[in-house]
């Protein structure tokens, strides 16, 4: 962020890492945020959600990462919001025609939050079938990814996920630092204060030779 020369080679150098890493979910190098990890990129979004697009609905399911769950529960003692859990079979299957029914039970401002791919049983979610479920019902998509990027093919223009979140090493990537994707429209209100950086996002000096890692 420096204006020096150094400054400035180290901000080509991250600008064009994130233009790479855009390149790769076929969407544009201001959706991507870069985080110190998954846990914090599924914060940043949740918070997001709620205090600043509007969201007074979260449905996700009992088998959530806890970067997911505990926010959830968070969210849900600190600002009232509605938390509710789509049901899932003995597989760990998410029960879709559940998470229809919750969407048609309410019209408020509803986030659906569910995984990709489970980290301890490996369940893969129908991702184009749960966009399409929510954009019908007017839902925003959140999903928790880390485990799917790098493994599976995800394009963006072709299933319209709202938001997906990254972290570095679970695809042979430097621990300690991730990606959010805010798909573009989307303000976001920043967690961290005290700087600039990532557009006004995420505050708090770049970890520079991470980025490059990832």
């Amino acid at each position: 962020s420096s204006t020096h020369q150094f400054g400035r080679k180290a901000k080509s150098a991250v600008e064009t890492a994130r233009k790479n890493i855009a390149s790769h979910f076929n969407v544009s190098a201001s959706e991507i945020i870069f985080t110190a990890g998954g846990t914090e990129a599924d914060n940043l979004i949740l918070h997001n959600a709620v205090l600043n697009l509007g969201v007074t609905r979260i449905i996700t399911s009992k088998i959530e990462h806890h970067a997911v769950l505990h926010t959830c529960n968070y969210l849900q003692k600190t600002y009232n919001i509605a938390v509710e859990y789509a049901k899932v079979d003995e597989f760990g299957t998410i029960d879709i025609h559940h998470l229809e029914t919750l969407l048609l039970d309410s019209e408020v401002k509803t986030l659906v939050s569910l995984m990709y791919i489970n980290n301890e049983i490996g369940t893969i979610l129908p991702v184009d079938e749960i966009s399409t479920i929510c954009k019908k019902h007017h839902a925003l998509f959140h999903t928790d990814s880390v485990q799917a990027i790098g493994h599976y093919p995800i394009d963006l223009q072709k299933t319209p996920i709202d938001f997906i979140v990254a972290s570095a090493h679970k695809f042979h990537g430097p621990k300690g630092v991730g990606f959010a994707y805010f798909k573009k429209g989307f303000g976001i209100l920043p967690m961290f204060h005290g700087g600039d950086q990532e557009q006004g996002a995420r505050s708090s000096t770049e970890n520079v030779h991470s980025i490059l890692g990832m």
